[in-house]
């Protein structure tokens, strides 16, 4: 369970004096080689040496928000074995440290991650035997661009002082990376002018960024009543409800990726929301198949739910603990046909959808909604549900 960081009284004063002095010259620091360095890429690593350096700490990490593969991809760090930096992704959901502070905007402390119940302990972090972490989020002119982390191979409890540090760092990195990042957007931005409309892209954009705010603050306000609550079934409810407005908050995502047109490329989107999905459990692997289309946003959301309550169920049902497996989920357009949108296991199988519950009333609702109808599919081994719907562009 992440936990508050802990008070500082029991520290000398002297020594606490000390700790802020080394902090303040190591913010200094950053600052000025921020703004002698032009490579984002350098910089970011330069943050990272900066948070290990002040914290004192061997292990630290960047990783960036990655809206079209679902995903928190580690681009710099301090202290990790070859072929973690630039291979290894962590997932977006809420049960990642990364994807929490990534989704609430806020800072999270974990003690004694192996046996935390809220968050899943990584095998990144598992072979390196990190066994507490902080993690803070980083912005870049409005939006979490990544986030930040400091992980500890002995038990640490992290407190304000290097919460309120890695901010700072977290925040000067932001700043930084405006003005690198910028320069590339004014590059990227002069070839789409010609193809959008300047005043349509403006305002729907400043709604799309209200609404990603919006979603973010449900969000944290959610996250923060779980923590209140003991374990048992309304816990469990809300971590349910959770999961799903993380997955509408994916939708938004990939709403800003095609500059405000109000369309959302399916394909992409269920895409990202698979790759988050299969962070859930390492062994499950969730392949897609998925065949391009743009559509409203709208219209997008609906599926991307009935695909997250699907491959949940699948996740947690299909396959005995410790089992290998594949989910699939496959999207096609037959000519002449309805779309057909499926989710299979190879698992043990499971019976029909058991009516009456929470997440079978939501998919039923889902598909209402879509104007389709769902069918078990037809398979020799595990489980297939396919839904069929008119393709509405």
């Amino acid at each position: 369970m992440p936990t508050m960081p802990a008070d500082a009284a029991d520290i000398p004063v002297e020594e606490q004096l000390a700790r802020l002095r080394r902090y303040g010259e190591i913010l200094n620091d950053f600052a000025r080689m921020a703004a002698e360095t032009s490579d984002a890429a350098r910089l970011v690593q330069l943050a990272c040496v900066q948070a290990s350096r002040g914290i004192g700490i061997q292990h630290t990490k960047a990783l960036q928000h990655r809206p079209d593969h679902g995903d928190l991809l580690i681009v710099a760090g301090v202290g990790w074995n070859p072929g973690v930096v630039g291979h290894v992704s962590l997932g977006t959901d809420l049960a990642s440290l990364p994807g929490q502070a990534l989704r609430t905007r806020l800072p999270n402390v974990v003690d004694d991650l192996p046996n935390d119940r809220e968050f899943r302990y990584p095998a990144v972090l598992r072979d390196h035997g990190i066994v507490s972490a902080l993690n803070v989020p980083v912005a870049v002119d409005g939006d979490v661009w990544g986030v930040l982390e400091v992980d500890s191979d002995a038990p640490r409890s992290f407190g304000p002082d290097d919460v309120r540090f890695l901010l700072a760092l977290a925040n000067t990195l932001g700043l930084a990376l405006r003005g690198r990042l910028g320069a590339q957007d004014a590059v990227d931005a002069a070839a789409d002018a010609a193809r959008q409309l300047a005043q349509e892209r403006l305002l729907r954009g400043e709604l799309q960024h209200r609404s990603k705010n919006d979603l973010q603050l449900v969000l944290s306000l959610l996250v923060l009543q779980r923590r209140r609550l003991p374990e048992g079934e309304a816990r469990k409810i809300l971590g349910e409800a959770l999961d799903r407005v993380a997955a509408i908050g994916v939708a938004h995502d990939h709403l800003n990726l095609h500059g405000g047109t109000g369309q959302v490329d399916l394909a992409e989107y269920l895409h990202a929301l698979c790759g988050n999905l299969s962070q859930r459990r390492a062994e499950i692997a969730v392949e897609t198949a998925l065949e391009p289309v743009m559509m409203p946003h709208a219209r997008a959301v609906p599926l991307g739910l009935i695909v997250n309550e699907l491959v949940t169920n699948a996740l947690k049902h299909a396959f005995p603990e410790g089992a290998s497996g594949i989910i699939r989920v496959e999207f096609a357009i037959p000519p002449g046909g309805e779309a057909r949108l499926c989710v299979r296991d190879d698992g043990v199988g499971m019976g029909p959808i058991r009516a009456g519950s929470s997440g079978t009333e939501l998919v039923r609702r889902l598909v209402d909604q879509v104007g389709g109808k769902m069918a078990r599919a037809e398979q020799a081994r595990g489980t297939g549900f396919c839904v069929f719907f008119p393709l509405v562009t």
